[in-house]
């Protein structure tokens, strides 16, 4: 998944109510993806912005092994009636950062792919932006000498309605305005945390279809989300 966060500082601090120290020197960027360092608000200090990487490796995995997505329904399948399962609660990578060690991902926007390949731009319809996507964190380190590594992985969810209609397989959690105070709190009661686990809403979201170069180029450029088709 690539993420847009082009808001100003301003903005993000002003919308997630945290503090933005200047030696982050945050600067906007169309293109965020897998493996860079990313403008992070983390359970360990939930009213001031870091950066983390994007992508973490279980604190007890002896191998660096990068995670970029949390799956919700860890490895299982849906019920009958379509209830998402909360596998997440008891994969061995996620069980832990579920309970404790959450964070949210500042976007304006993200990009997904559907089955093809062909990538999506999508937005919030109110253009309220920055919004949050709802993140898992670990530290790691291969040795008890090395410095900790702290990233975080996207939790998601799969796709449905007109996502779904046009391939995209799987969205990330979005946590909702009045929650964003909730996720980061280490010591926030699980039910409230299991609560949050859900769908997004598909009413308030839209997506429209990019150029696969933003699947490949490392670039910061406005262009790579020009739309090449009409909306979802």
């Amino acid at each position: 998944m690539i993420i847009g966060l082009v808001s100003s500082a301003e903005e993000i601090k002003k919308r997630f109510d945290a503090r933005m120290p200047e030696e982050l020197g945050y600067s906007p960027n169309y293109n965020l993806r897998p493996g860079m360092e990313c403008l992070f608000l983390s359970s360990e200090n939930p009213h001031e912005f870091v950066t983390y990487r994007y992508g973490m490796t279980p604190f007890w995995s002896k191998e660096e092994r990068v995670l970029y997505e949390a799956p919700v329904e860890g490895i299982r399948k849906l019920s009958d009636n379509g209830i998402l399962k909360l596998g997440i609660i008891q994969s061995n990578d996620f069980r832990k950062p579920i309970r404790v060690q959450r964070g949210i991902l500042p976007a304006d926007y993200f990009v997904v792919t559907n089955g093809e390949g062909d990538p999506y731009v999508v937005f919030a319809r109110d253009k309220k932006r920055p919004f949050a996507l709802g993140c898992v964190w670990d530290a790691w380190k291969k040795d008890i000498l090395d410095p900790l590594t702290y990233g975080f992985a996207i939790a998601t969810t799969p796709a449905y309605g007109e996502f779904a209609r046009v391939g995209i397989e799987r969205m990330p959690l979005i946590i909702e305005g009045k929650d964003y105070r909730n996720w980061v709190k280490k010591d926030l009661w699980f039910g409230t945390v299991t609560d949050m686990l859900h769908y997004y809403d598909q009413k308030l979201f839209n997506a429209y279809p990019i150029d696969k170069e933003i699947l490949k180029s490392l670039e910061n450029e406005r262009s790579l989300i020009t739309p090449k088709g009409e909306l979802v």
